[in-house]
């Protein structure tokens, strides 16, 4: 049996530091290899500092593979049209923008997008560059 892997606000963003830095690696797709994923790993585990389980290279491309899922869920809320994106607001929606929230999370059938209608992803700016 695998030990879960808990993911820390600091862990998702030291692995995006990472794979901002080292990007090139992944190509247009940011497909990255296992090579990669190994690397990222050792990167992660120098800067543990609980007693969780260790990141290891499977876990840190899961991670990356729902962050990326993340990054589109939140740039789709971005481009619509009656809706905005605050990093730490979401969608900021209040009373009056309910009907148009409701639409939105039945026309784009996303689980993801319903915890960010008051709340925000704080990593959406920093990947718009490379994703």
């Amino acid at each position: 049996m695998k030990d879960c892997c808990i993911w820390s606000l600091a862990d998702k963003t030291r692995l995006i530091d990472y794979i901002i830095e080292c990007h090139s690696r992944g190509g247009d797709g940011m497909n990255f290899n296992k090579t990669f994923w190994t690397n990222a790993a050792i990167h992660m585990v120098a800067f543990q500092t609980d007693q969780a389980a260790l990141k290891t290279a499977d876990s840190c491309q899961s991670k990356w593979g729902c962050i990326r899922k993340m990054y589109k869920v939140v740039n789709k809320i971005s481009n619509a049209s009656g809706l905005s994106f605050n990093i730490k607001k979401g969608a900021n929606i209040g009373d009056g923008g309910e009907s148009v929230w409701v639409d939105y999370v039945l026309v784009c059938k996303n689980p993801e997008a319903k915890s960010l209608k008051t709340k925000g992803w704080l990593h959406y700016e920093k990947l718009q560059g490379i994703i």
